[in-house]
């Protein structure tokens, strides 16, 4: 019995979950949703970048460093230019906020799509018993 719920357990839920808790900012509920669509493996490691390349912006911004050429702009951008529709869109979702309010939903984001994968070999596991 317990295997099967497990055949067929969502890895999305804790997204889906997220997406419609009123508790939540709308931001996050938006990350959430987009992050959906999104496979286990990649949608963490892009997630991820994003978040880590957004808060280098706002350690940047924070020690005064202004240059267009920082480290953390050119990351951002050179993330950007591989125009990955799911990174595009979450940059387009948290890009008019502050950086450092930013960078905590997108590491909110990177913890929950963390928990997703972290969910693929214990069911695997289980699965094999």
């Amino acid at each position: 019995m317990i295997q099967d719920y497990l055949a067929t357990y969502d890895f999305n839920l804790p997204l889906n979950d997220a997406a419609v808790d009123p508790e939540l900012p709308l931001v996050r509920r938006r990350l959430a949703s987009l992050a959906a669509s999104e496979g286990l493996n990649g949608g963490y490691y892009e997630a991820q970048e994003l978040a880590e390349a957004f808060l280098d912006a706002a350690r940047e911004a924070n020690a005064g460093v202004e240059e267009d050429d920082s480290p953390a702009r050119e990351r951002l951008r050179d993330i950007l230019a591989r125009d990955l529709d799911y990174q595009r869109e979450l940059f387009e979702e948290v890009c008019e906020l502050p950086l450092a309010e930013a960078a905590a939903h997108l590491v909110w984001l990177t913890d929950l799509m963390r928990q997703r994968v972290d969910m693929a070999p214990v069911i695997s596991k289980a699965m094999d018993r």
